[in-house]
């Protein structure tokens, strides 16, 4: 009961668009099940753990490939975070 109400708790901050990044990124590497995890059953793990309808998905996807600016927007925004807070750690 004590780690069912943890995960009630969790939820996703971010825009939907956001996680979905996030999720095909993740479905992309093979880091998760060594790639053999299909991106429905990825997206509904999500789904589950941040209390969040991400709806249609696949049409998401489609509108990140269409970007004209990059593609990997949040990837991008997660990487300047990353690399702020180890150069903050090293002062």
């Amino acid at each position: 009961v004590g780690s069912e109400m943890c995960i009630r708790d969790r939820f996703w901050t971010g825009s939907k668009t956001e996680l979905i990044e996030l999720i095909y990124a993740l479905d992309s590497s093979g880091a998760i099940n060594s790639g053999t995890t299909d991106i429905k059953q990825l997206a509904s793990a999500f789904e589950h753990l941040f209390n969040i309808d991400l709806g249609h998905y696949y049409h998401t996807i489609i509108e990140i490939r269409a970007r004209k600016c990059s593609k990997t927007k949040f990837l991008d925004k997660l990487i300047d975070h990353l690399m702020r807070r180890f150069n903050e750690a090293e002062q």
